[in-house]
C-alpha cells in the first residue's frame, strides 16, 4: 500500500489483535480444572477481554482484506477535464446526489454520487475534495455497483476518539427527559414546580445534568467532528456547530434568569379541573344588545281561547 501516516497505528492494531487472538486459542484450549458449569464460567470470563477487543477493533482487519483488487484505468486527460466540469456545475446547482464517500490508500476522499441531467443519469466516481481545485473524475459508470467495483476501495475509517469503546458498560443515566419535565409543568400548580423542572433542564452540576448541557454537550461533539474530517465543507460545519453550542449556553443563562423572575406564585383557584364523567353544558353566550326597542310580546294563545 502505498505509505501513509496510519500504517504505524494500524500494524499495531493487527498485533493487538493476533495477541487478542492467541490468548482466545490459549484459553479455549486449556484443559478445565474445575466440574460444569463452573469451568464454562471462569472461561468465559477470561475470555471477554479478548473477544470485546475483536469486537471493537475488526473493522481494521475486514476493510484492510477488502484493498486487494483490481481498479478501473484512469480516464484520458480531456475526458477527465469534461467529466470533471461537468460533475462540478452539477454539484453547484445541486443536481449531484452523493451517494457514499471513503477514503481510498493513496489517502484521497473518494466521492460516488448520481450526476442528474434532464434525460440521464450517471454514477460518477471523483477524486478529492468537492468544491477543491484538485476534485477530478475517475470515472463514470451506469450503475452504481459497476462504480464500486471499479472504484478505489474504501481503507477502514477513523474514529473520533482514539480510546472510545462503544461496548463497554455504561453508567445509568439519571438525567430526567424533556418529555418527563414537560409533564411535570403540566401537572404544576405552584411556581416552585415550574422553577424545579427548568433546574432539571438546565443543570449542569454533577451525575444530574440537564437535557441543554447535554445537547450542547451533543453539539460540542458533533463540531470536532465535522473539524476531524479535514475538509473545508467540514471545518464550516464544525464552526457552526460550535456558534449553536455557544448558543446554547446564552440561552441556558437567560432560561435561568427567567426561572429566578417566576417568584412565588400560585394559580387562581377559577381554574378547576374539567369533570371527568358529568359535563355540565357550556352556557349560552348572551344575546348581543339590541339598537332599538323591542315590540311588545303578544299574548299567550291560550289567553285568547278564555
Amino acid at each position: 500500500m502505498p505509505p501513509a501516516r496510519h500504517h504505524a497505528a494500524w500494524r499495531e492494531l493487527i498485533d493487538d489483535m493476533a495477541h487478542a487472538a492467541d490468548h482466545i486459542v490459549r484459553i479455549q484450549t486449556a484443559p478445565d480444572n474445575q466440574p460444569e458449569p463452573d469451568a464454562t464460567r471462569a472461561r468465559h470470563l477470561q475470555l471477554w477481554p479478548y473477544v470485546l477487543a475483536w469486537a471493537e477493533r475488526s473493522f481494521i482487519i475486514s476493510g484492510l482484506a477488502e484493498q486487494h483488487r483490481p481498479t478501473a484505468p484512469p480516464l484520458a486527460s480531456e475526458e477527465q477535464r469534461l467529466w470533471t466540469d461537468l460533475a462540478l456545475a452539477a454539484w453547484r446547482r445541486g443536481a449531484l446526489d452523493v451517494d457514499d464517500v471513503w477514503y481510498s490508500a493513496d489517502n484521497e476522499l473518494i466521492t460516488l454520487a448520481d450526476l442528474v441531467e434532464p434525460d440521464d443519469q450517471t454514477v460518477v466516481v471523483l477524486a478529492g475534495e468537492l468544491g477543491s481545485d484538485q476534485v477530478r473524475v475517475l470515472g463514470h459508470y451506469d450503475t452504481v455497483q459497476e462504480a464500486v467495483e471499479a472504484s478505489p476501495p474504501p481503507v477502514p475509517a477513523g474514529v473520533l476518539r482514539p480510546d472510545f469503546a462503544p461496548f463497554a458498560p455504561q453508567a445509568p443515566a439519571a438525567e430526567a427527559p424533556v418529555a418527563k419535565l414537560v409533564r411535570q409543568i403540566e401537572e404544576a400548580r405552584h411556581t416552585g414546580d415550574v422553577y424545579m423542572a427548568l433546574l432539571d433542564a438546565v443543570d449542569d452540576s454533577g451525575f444530574s445534568r440537564g437535557p441543554l448541557p447535554r445537547l450542547a454537550e451533543l453539539l460540542d461533539r458533533a463540531a470536532t467532528f465535522a473539524d476531524a474530517l479535514e475538509t473545508k465543507q467540514g471545518q464550516r460545519s464544525a464552526a457552526r456547530l460550535s456558534v449553536l453550542a455557544r448558543q446554547l449556553g446564552a440561552l441556558r443563562e437567560e432560561i435561568e434568569s427567567a426561572m429566578e423572575g417566576l417568584g412565588a406564585g400560585v394559580l387562581p383557584p377559577h381554574r378547576t379541573p374539567r369533570p371527568v364523567f358529568h359535563v355540565a353544558p357550556a352556557p349560552r353566550a348572551p344575546s348581543p344588545t339590541p339598537s332599538a326597542v323591542p315590540a311588545a310580546p303578544r299574548a299567550p294563545g291560550t289567553a285568547r281561547g278564555r
